[in-house]
């Protein structure tokens, strides 16, 4: 009897077909993804590429912000220059209407009658004949000494006592004087009046002792700024007619309105509505410092003052 053949087979029918269906649709989601990834990888790209010039944009802004500071500083100093050219311009005007109202008096006025030869100097009072002192010199016989009291003058107290001294040894009997020292603070403007009252007074041998006392007493208080502005504006509500400014000619625009020198010193000439003569004495290392001298110089000569400078 002989045996029956069987067929073994591994896998179905029914497992084939499962196979067979998977990998038809694994090849149907490959297909449906595959523009997905494409575009994926094409994004990616995009995105380096916008990096790229976003690093690029960031350079030319930085760039662009270098240059816009270096053009806002230039406009800053040009705006500073123009300032201190209109005025110089309005000083040099005020100058030339100043000769200009001279020259007319001048030719105005009838000549001096001839000098009495009963009358002397010394029997009219001393009032007549001009104060001069170092080089300056002017006919009027009220005068205010004006001391800048900054802490750049701190070295230099000696030499500004001394300068006082000689001064006050020029004033004869018939002068009025006073003496009005200055500074800023960090608490505010500082005043030291002599006298208190802050009144001009006689000119004797007992106020000028007085007086010598009183300058030399500000030793060791000279500290802080300087604030021409503040000092002028006390200084013309005085009853002087001639002011002799003693300073370093270092005005901090911080405490000045914010001016520059040329500015300032346009500013003091068009406060001082009174006409009131203005000499300046320079003291201190001023040769160090640039435009010092030309501030002091100018601010006299536009104020109908002379100008004076003295070193140790």
């Amino acid at each position: 009897m002989r045996s029956r053949l069987r067929n073994l087979g591994v896998f179905s029918l029914s497992a084939i077909d499962l196979f067979a269906s998977a990998m038809g649709a694994f090849i149907i989601i490959t297909i449906i993804l595959m523009p997905d990834y494409q575009k994926e990888v094409r994004l990616e790209g995009h995105l380096n590429y916008i990096e790229s010039l976003a690093g690029e944009t960031d350079a030319i802004v930085n760039e662009t912000r270098k240059g816009l500071n270096s053009i806002q500083t230039s406009l800053s100093s040009a705006e500073a220059r123009q300032l201190e050219l209109q005025a110089e311009q309005e000083i040099m005007s005020s100058e030339l209407e100043t000769l200009r109202a001279r020259l007319q008096a001048r030719n105005e006025q009838p000549p001096p009658p001839p000098p009495s030869p009963e009358e002397t100097e010394q029997e009219l009072g001393s009032n007549l004949v001009t104060f001069r002192f170092l080089g300056l010199k002017t006919d009027k016989t009220k005068i205010l000494l004006l001391i800048d009291m900054n802490k750049y003058l701190a070295d230099h107290q000696s030499l500004v006592a001394n300068t006082v001294a000689r001064a006050l040894e020029s004033l004869q009997t018939g002068y009025e004087f006073g003496i009005l020292g200055f500074q800023q603070l960090d608490s505010g403007p500082r005043y030291h009046s002599w006298p208190d009252s802050g009144e001009l007074i006689e000119m004797n041998s007992t106020n000028r002792a007085n007086a010598l006392r009183f300058v030399r007493g500000l030793f060791g208080k000279f500290e802080g700024s300087s604030s021409l502005q503040g000092a002028f504006s006390s200084a013309f509500a005085s009853s002087a007619e001639a002011i002799i400014l003693i300073s370093d000619g270092l005005p901090n625009p911080t405490y000045n309105g914010g001016l520059p020198p040329r500015a300032l010193v346009q500013d003091i000439v068009l406060s001082n509505t009174q006409g009131k003569e203005i000499h300046a004495v320079m003291i201190g290392d001023y040769f160090k410092y640039k435009g010092t001298v030309e501030f002091m110089e100018s601010l006299a000569r536009a104020n109908s003052g002379g100008f004076l400078a003295l070193s140790q």
